[in-house]
């Protein structure tokens, strides 16, 4: 993948930049409203952020949940984005997280001991929650067993 760094479509930009404010809004829909935004040249400039999103997974602790979470999600984006479901909603979703992951507006600031990363594990989770069973069928497809200690 390559290391120069994309540009996002302004919308998905101002929506990873900016927190609910004035609004209460649940994860879920969060996620849904960002996946919504996501488009082939927004998954092109994940593409571009590739190795920093690496770097920054790296950081998080090895064999934890989240860092799992995250492998599973980047793999999945990686290898589906040029598929036949390329405007999927798991595809987005999961490409809208991996960005938040990255770049979003932390409501919970990632140096932050012990509770830094739990926004980012909960749009994690959100897609998970949504799009399991696609991200299943796409592992079976690539003749995988499907980590159950997600």
């Amino acid at each position: 993948m390559s290391s120069t760094p994309s540009r996002l479509p302004s919308a998905l930009d101002h929506h990873l930049a900016t927190p609910a404010a004035g609004e209460i809004i649940g994860i879920p829909d969060y996620v849904e409203k960002g996946g919504a935004l996501v488009t082939p040249p927004a998954i092109k400039g994940l593409l571009g952020l590739w190795t920093s999103l690496q770097r920054k997974v790296a950081r998080v602790e090895e064999g934890s949940r989240l860092r799992r979470r995250l492998d599973v999600l980047a793999r999945f984006v990686e290898e589906a984005q040029e598929g036949p479901g390329a405007s999927a909603p798991a595809l987005r979703e999961a490409a809208f997280a991996l960005l938040y992951f990255l770049k979003g507006f932390d409501r919970i600031p990632d140096a932050v001991p012990e509770v830094g990363l739990v926004d980012d594990a909960m749009v994690v989770q959100a897609v998970l929650d949504r799009h399991t069973p696609a991200l299943r069928a796409h592992w079976s497809r690539q003749q995988r067993v499907w980590p159950e200690e997600l």
